[in-house]
Order: C-alpha cells, then structure tokens, then sequence
C-alpha cells in the first residue's frame, strides 16, 4: 500500500499499535533525476551514458528503499537463503549458476502442480490445485498474489485481536492465488486485471453469503465486548516479487520499475475507490517479498532466485525449480488429425502439457509480428495469456498464429554458443539446458503450424471443404476464429487434451 512520503515505511514498520505493515514504494521516476534529450546538441553515445546514469541513480534509490524496511529484507533473505539446506537442484553448479537453494519440483513430490511459463498468468484456488510455480527466470520478474477475506476492525485488547484473527482466516475456499512470468515493463493493464480479480472474486464471496457475514460481525462484536468495535470486510492480497538481477543494459531493473509502477498505481487508484465507496470491503495491498535487482544478484552479475513457487493454501513463498520428469522429457505435443478427431497425449509432468507449443508463442509473437511487443494499439499489445481460471477445471492454450518460417531454419544451423548468444537477453546467465530447449521449439514450429494444432470454429454458412485450405499465409488467420486447446487435469500431475 502506499503513503505519505512524510509517513515513511521503516516508522511505520516499527509501530508496535499496527497490526499490518504498509509500504511507501520509492519515486523511481522523479522529475529531478531526468534529463531532457536533445538530439541536435547530443549523439547517441550521449544519449546511452545519460540512460545509464538515471538507471543507476533509480537502483541506488530502490535498494536504498528495500533495505530500509526491516520485514521486507527479512522476507527477501529468508526466501533467497532458507531453503539451501534442505533442496536440491538438477542443474549444474557452475560459476554462473546460483540453482542450488531451489527445490526441484516434480510430477510426484509436491501435489497438483500448474507450471506458468513466460509471458502466462494462472489464477487458482485451493480445490484446484498445491502449488503455483514459474521457472527460468533470468531478466524476467515471477510475481505472486495471493489473497484471502478477512475482517477490519479497530480493538486495544491484543488478546480480543487475535481471537478475532483466528476467526477471520476461513477455509481453503476463502483463498485465490495468482502467478505470472513477467517478460516487458508494459504489463500494467494486465496486473491491474489480475488484482481486479482478486478483488471481485472475494466481493462475490460477500454478496452470496452476506446474512451469514452479518451474524458473523454480531458475534466478533460481543468476543471483543465492545459494542463501538466497527468490522468491516477486507481483502488482504499479499503480494511477492522475485526476479532480474544487476544485469549490463538495465533490462532486469526496467521491468522491476515497470512493475512496481504497477502496483503503485493500482493501489493509488483502490484507495481512491474506498474514499468514495465507503460501504464496499477495503482492498489492503501488501507487498511482502521482493527479491528484485541488487538484492537477487549473487555479486557476480547473476540471478540468485530463478523460480518461484506460491502454496496455494497457505500463500508461502519459496525458491524452485521446476524438474524434467523422465516420462515427458521427450515434450511431445498434441496435434489436431482434422477437424473432429484429436491425438491425445497424456502426459505427466510438473511442467504441464504441451510446453513447445506455448513456448512456440512467444517466438511466433516475435517472427511473425516483426519483433514488435511494444505497439501503443490497444489492439496490438502484447498481454499475459492466462492458461488457468479459478473455478475451472480446464488449463488453456489460446490459439496464435505460427507456422515454418526462415528464421528458425537458419537459427537452427546455428552452433549452441551463437544460438545462445541470438536467442537470450542474458546468455551469460541462463542454464545448461536453454539451448536444447530453443532447438526443441524451432524443430516443433519448423514441423507443424496452427491450422493443424488449433480447432476451427465451425462459423454460419460455411461448408465443410474449407478444412482442406491449403492454408499458408497468415493473412487466412484470426485468433477469434479457433477455438483454444484445453486440457483436463488426469491424476496428480498428468494433462489429457480435450477434443
């Protein structure tokens, strides 16, 4: 939550009357630190050593800031560095790689697992699923919310406090949680819809059980045996940030001041909400964990944390891994025969189903839209893909359009160290196996195309000999005109595609 800046985190952190802590994030775009370009008076080498410096100058504030508030320190040391005992990683311990804190997560070890790959977002509750994790994060931000309905209320007593406490935390179907892998700066619209979830998810709550949450009100009213108590509802959404490191061009440090722009605005924009909507429950933003920039660097350039897991039950935090069970190391993918029979494979794996497939995503959003992410066209913005919705037992691949192209071939006839260095944002950083998986989405996207992976709708006055185009061109293909793939969760960890 943000405040005054006169009102200062660590003071407020170190009031023992308050029973939630509220974070003042930093200005990270003062006026008085920017300069103005001028390009007649200036070259670009100008232009880079001026970009530099107030990148430098905005991570000198932001470290400055999370050292400052003793809980978030706490909770950033404690996710980077408790759990090195007692985890173990499969990849390398080389000099660049900082994998062996992070608990390796598999098809059998951590129950119903939903794996968010770069540039997704899931959201789930308790009945749905353990654990939410993302992994491979290098440049790239995992962000966690996690949320649960809860009561406001005002009481001296710490005693009548803490009765109440215990009886506002509920059951596993008061929780919503979310993740997503954060890859640009420019996903503000999208975490706003995430946070607006949250909060119509619990509203809803409240509507369909407001009788029972009156008589619920009554009886905290009389354990604290103060009529003058006021208890109103509040959705309590913890938040938690992991990702980038100190990274040579600042991409790490643009997308956690993107990020926590974010936040900041959303939470702005809810106060500003409850100062006007008095009798609508309070959303209260916490940011909790934040192992962003210097502080998830390992001294040497590197990423410390790479993944990222959220307990759905509990709304815990700690480092991952997300392994590459023996069953489904092959990563094969399902493809549609015509326009009524489906292949199904079922795969188990914590990785989820169809990896190459949603990988193919995020090349095709760069092959085929010339490598522009960042259009100011509503229509055209690059926006998180959420594979899975609370209350739904189905995760989702929404259709994109893909097919052979030159660039994989020539990628492809590569050696791994140039594939490498083409490919990744931080080639210096990224693990043993990045290439192997880059090969493995090329072959996939060179050997098949959307028409034959994706369903199409079946649309008013069209005969069936239009499934035999013999389609090539993208201009043929709208998203909106296929269905997306869907699969159901078969077992503990195995995904079966549906037709």
């Amino acid at each position: 939550s943000t405040g005054s800046a006169s009102d200062t985190a660590a003071d407020r952190a170190d009031s023992k009357d308050d029973y939630d802590y509220y974070l003042c994030l930093p200005t990270l775009d003062s006026s008085s630190t920017m300069t103005v370009d001028d390009p007649d008076n200036h070259d670009a080498a100008w232009h880079q050593r001026s970009r530099t410096t107030r990148q430098l100058q905005h991570l000198f504030e932001l470290d400055l800031y999370l050292s400052s508030v003793p809980q978030l320190a706490a909770s950033t040391r404690q996710l980077l560095q408790s759990s090195s005992s007692s985890t173990n990683s499969t990849a390398n311990n080389h000099h660049h790689n900082n994998s062996n804190n992070h608990k390796v997560i598999t098809s059998s070890n951590s129950g119903r697992v939903i794996n968010v790959l770069q540039g997704e977002m899931a959201h789930c509750t308790p009945s749905q699923a353990d654990v939410l994790v993302s992994d491979d994060a290098t440049t790239c931000h995992i962000l966690g919310l996690w949320s649960h309905l809860g009561l406001d209320y005002s009481s001296r007593s710490a005693q009548h406090r803490d009765q109440m406490q215990q009886q506002q935390n509920g059951g596993d179907g008061n929780k919503l949680a979310t993740v997503a892998h954060i890859d640009s700066p420019d996903y503000e619209d999208c975490i706003r819809d995430a946070v607006d979830l949250h909060y119509r998810y619990h509203s809803s709550q409240l509507s369909s059980s407001s009788s029972s949450s009156s008589k619920q009100q009554q009886h905290q009213t009389r354990l604290n045996g103060d009529d003058s108590t006021i208890i109103l509802p509040v959705i309590k959404l913890s938040i938690h940030l992991m990702g980038g490191y100190n990274d040579n061009d600042g991409t790490s440090h643009e997308i956690t001041q993107g990020v926590l722009r974010a936040l900041s605005n959303i939470s702005d924009g809810y106060i500003n909400r409850q100062q006007h909507h008095h009798h609508q429950p309070r959303l209260q933003m916490i940011l909790q964990t934040c192992a962003v920039s210097s502080s998830n660097d390992n001294g040497s350039g590197c990423p410390i944390g790479r993944g990222l897991a959220l307990d759905v039950s509990s709304g815990k935090v700690y480092l991952t891994e997300v392994g590459e069970d023996v069953e489904s190391s092959s990563s094969s993918s399902s493809l549609l025969l015509d326009n009524s029979t489906t292949v199904v494979t079922t795969s188990t794996s914590a990785k989820g189903p169809d990896c190459l497939l949603r990988q193919a995503r995020l090349w095709a959003s760069f092959i085929f839209n010339n490598g522009d992410n960042d259009s100011n066209d509503d229509d055209n913005k690059r926006r998180l893909q959420i594979i899975h919705h609370p209350n739904d037992e189905y995760l989702y691949i929404s259709p994109f359009y893909f097919a052979s192209h030159p660039f994989p071939h020539r990628m492809l006839a590569l050696n791994d160290a140039l594939l490498l260095q083409y490919t990744s944002s931080s080639p210096e950083v990224e693990k043993d196996n990045f290439v192997r998986c880059v090969r493995e989405t090329f072959r996939y996207m060179n050997g098949t195309s959307c028409f034959h992976v994706f369903k199409k709708k079946k649309m008013m006055n069209e005969d069936d000999d239009d499934d035999e185009k013999d389609y090539g061109l993208d201009d043929w293909w709208d998203d909106e005109d296929y269905s997306p793939r869907r699969y159901r969760r078969v077992g503990l960890n195995g995904w079966a595609a549906v037709a």
